[in-house]
């Protein structure tokens, strides 16, 4: 399995995506969309093996049913509807940091 944030063959359509909030950087990522919830919660352990590997905080990761507005929202482009949508722990993260 390729590991890429951009692939040109995956549109933002409405799917199960892999969702993962991070603090360090800040940003939430997608990666999909996969074919079903449990393909997606397959794949989650060797993404966050990269997100380890480049020292990333993780604050979660989940498997999602939602239609991403973009692969990667960095943390000037975070919205309220964002953080609204995003597990509580991750609004925590923000604050404490």
């Amino acid at each position: 399995m390729t590991l890429t944030v951009d692939n040109p063959q995956s549109a933002l359509s409405v799917g199960w995506w892999l969702e993962v909030g991070t603090t360090h950087p800040l940003q939430i990522s997608y990666f999909g969309p996969f074919e079903d919830r449990t393909q997606a919660e397959c794949a989650k352990h060797e993404y966050l093996e990269d997100f380890e590997t480049e020292k990333a905080n993780i604050v979660y990761a989940r498997a999602k049913l939602c239609q991403p507005r973009k692969r990667l929202i960095n943390e000037n482009e975070l919205t309220i509807e964002d953080l609204r949508v995003s597990p509580v722990t991750f609004f925590e993260a923000l604050v404490m940091r």
